[in-house]
């Protein structure tokens, strides 16, 4: 993920720090304090975005840090409290989401939670692969399409969704998570993450980068030959360095 703009003070751009880290970072990483005998540094962070404290700014190896010597590895993390990042989601077979049964116009998958409608499904393999889905209703098994246009080959138990979500859902049943990388989004049924998103996107080598919307959006096809991307504006519901932030 990267730093996109901040709620308050939107032209101020990222600040920037050095903190102490424990552990290997990737770019674009989530981070939390740590904890017990690693309580003075900054760790990986949580998928659901728990206790948040910032977003990496470079890539760090920082396995020589030792509390004990007082060797400590500095790492520059994104600390706005009111940062809104852009994080794409991972579209790896691990991390996509099994569908049971399908029609043209509905898909059914495992139980998920009571607040789909509005969101957004992708075939991202298998039969049907490529067809994008704005979801008009849903309930806790079928999602069903915005009655305007169906697939025009119907996934089976063969496909496999990207389920993007709809902005705001933290505030109901639940908000994003992210995928063991904490740098990505993760496609699921259920999820229960602080993490709130406010916009969702759509990007490919034909389609210029751009907010989803169902008029514009809805029935695509063939997206799996175009390098499709989707992404999210989020938000950190619980960082330390808001009232919110839980502690514990």
């Amino acid at each position: 993920m990267r730093h996109h703009y901040n709620l308050i003070a939107n032209d101020s751009g990222p600040v920037i720090r050095d903190c102490p880290v424990y552990g290997t970072f990737i770019k674009g990483q989530s981070t939390t304090y740590g904890a017990t005998t690693q309580g003075a540094v900054l760790i990986t962070g949580a998928a659901l975005g728990a206790n948040f404290t910032g977003v990496t700014a470079e890539a760090k190896t920082a396995t020589t840090t030792a509390l004990t010597t007082g060797t400590l590895v500095f790492a520059k993390v994104i600390l706005n409290p009111d940062a809104v990042f852009l994080a794409q989601y991972d579209d790896t077979a691990a991390n996509d989401v099994d569908v049971v049964s399908s029609t043209t116009a509905a898909v059914t998958v495992g139980t998920a939670d009571d607040d789909l409608d509005g969101s957004w499904v992708y075939i991202n393999s298998g039969t049907g692969a490529g067809q994008l889905g704005y979801v008009g209703t849903a309930t806790t098994t079928v999602l069903t399409l915005d009655t305007t246009s169906a697939f025009a080959v119907a996934p089976d138990s063969n496909s496999d969704i990207l389920i993007i979500r709809h902005a705001w859902s933290v505030a109901n049943a639940g908000g994003n998570d992210l995928d063991a990388t904490f740098s990505l989004l993760k496609s699921q049924v259920q999820s229960t993450g602080d993490i709130l998103a406010l916009e969702n996107y759509i990007e490919s080598t034909t389609i210029p980068f751009g907010p989803l919307r169902p008029r514009q959006h809805h029935g695509l096809s063939n997206l799996n030959n175009d390098k499709v991307k989707f992404y999210s504006d989020i938000y950190f519901m619980d960082s330390i360095l808001r009232s919110m932030g839980s502690m514990a």
